[in-house]
């Protein structure tokens, strides 16, 4: 599917943005088989992708764009709700079906069962003094008044700061993904 996409793309060079640590190998084999100059930008998460795009320069050459492009990832902080399927013991927790799991990095960082509640404590974790940008990013399990509600409390609690955008990414599993820039 990733050559596919590759040979699709009318153009000389091509950069991957796997937005998963899984996909990453997979990208890398199309390098030496597709027909296009592959470039693989070792993207862990959408917010690192969504990043890695928007420092792209169409301007630049190749290998500065992929140095700009992998260094703009470095400075994201990517978090994650999502629930667990089944009980488990994860990441040295014990966590029941049901139960919030707060991912920072792609690891478990705390367990919860309220929603807003994990989410502010989550982004608590993540936001630095320096950090100027949150984004939230809400899932298809989440309704526009939920989505509404959390911002207006990030909004109290971390607006004077800095920026916040809230977008309905609509994706399944995770009800909110959060970066901090």
């Amino acid at each position: 599917d990733i050559l596919k996409a590759i040979e699709a793309t009318p153009a000389e060079t091509v950069f991957v943005l796997p937005n998963n640590k899984n996909i990453i190998m997979a990208a890398e084999q199309a390098i030496p088989i597709s027909t296009r100059k592959v470039i693989v930008i070792h993207t862990r998460t959408i917010p690192q992708g969504i990043t890695a795009m928007l420092s792209f320069d169409p301007d630049a050459d190749d290998n500065t764009n992929a140095i700009e492009m992998q260094n703009a990832t470095e400075r994201i902080t990517t978090g994650q709700v999502t629930f667990a399927a089944r009980d488990a013991d994860f990441d040295g927790f014990k966590i029941k079906q049901g139960e919030l799991m707060a991912l920072l990095g792609g690891k478990v960082t705390f367990v919860d069962t309220d929603l807003e509640k994990t989410v502010l404590k989550l982004l608590k974790k993540m936001v630095k003094p320096d950090s100027e940008f949150i984004t939230v990013i809400y899932g298809a399990d989440v309704t526009e008044e939920q989505a509404a509600a959390i911002e207006e409390q990030i909004q109290a609690k971390f607006g004077a700061k800095t920026e916040i955008t809230v977008i309905n990414g609509g994706q399944p599993i995770y009800y909110y993904i959060l970066s901090v820039e």
